[in-house]
């Protein structure tokens, strides 16, 4: 087996804390918005109607992921309006990237050929939702109060399908075939 290249191997050691963080917030905020949960931690339980809500609300307040704040900023106001194109967005991420990323390290890890297709269907799927957010945030009514903070507060999500692609996606990308 040939070793890979350093640039590589850092942009796998790179994606392991990305797929925990996708993973921890996809299983929590993410299905949070998905689900239209209640966002604010002080009397969540309380506000829930399901078992799931109040599963969602104790985890999200073991992880001090109080979600309030940051959506009455007006900074993502896309996120804030809770409209159904971000709640089918996220319930994507929750339902097929979180588990992606975990066999995505794991095939890294193993240096398995099949995740390849894969990989690059999902890092183009999530440069296409980041992509139309971002435009969204950026020129939608009512805009981001702050483009910095929006980019800063997503940049998991702004940064993770590029390393995908780039992890995965054969080089030269498209090669000429030889005629023998």
């Amino acid at each position: 087996m040939n070793p890979q290249p350093l640039w590589k191997t850092a942009i796998d050691i790179l994606l392991v804390p990305i797929a925990l963080f996708r993973v921890v917030i996809g299983y929590s905020v993410d299905i949070a918005v998905a689900f239209n949960y209640p966002m604010a931690l002080n009397g969540c339980a309380d506000a829930c109607t399901s078992r799931w809500c109040v599963f969602n609300c104790e985890l999200r307040k073991l992880l001090h992921l109080d979600m309030a704040s940051y959506l009455a900023s007006g900074i993502d106001p896309v996120s804030s309006a809770l409209g159904l194109r971000i709640r089918l967005m996220t319930g994507f991420y929750a339902v097929c990237i979180a588990p992606f990323m975990v066999m995505l390290v794991y095939a890294l890890w193993k240096r398995k050929e099949a995740i390849r297709v894969p990989a690059i269907v999902i890092g183009a799927s999530m440069t296409v939702l980041m992509g139309l957010l971002i435009v969204r945030a950026v020129f939608g009514t009512p805009p981001s109060t702050n483009v910095g903070y929006f980019l800063l507060y997503n940049i998991v999500d702004v940064v993770a399908p590029f390393l995908i692609l780039n992890s995965v996606a054969p080089r030269p990308l498209f090669s000429r075939s030889t005629p023998q």
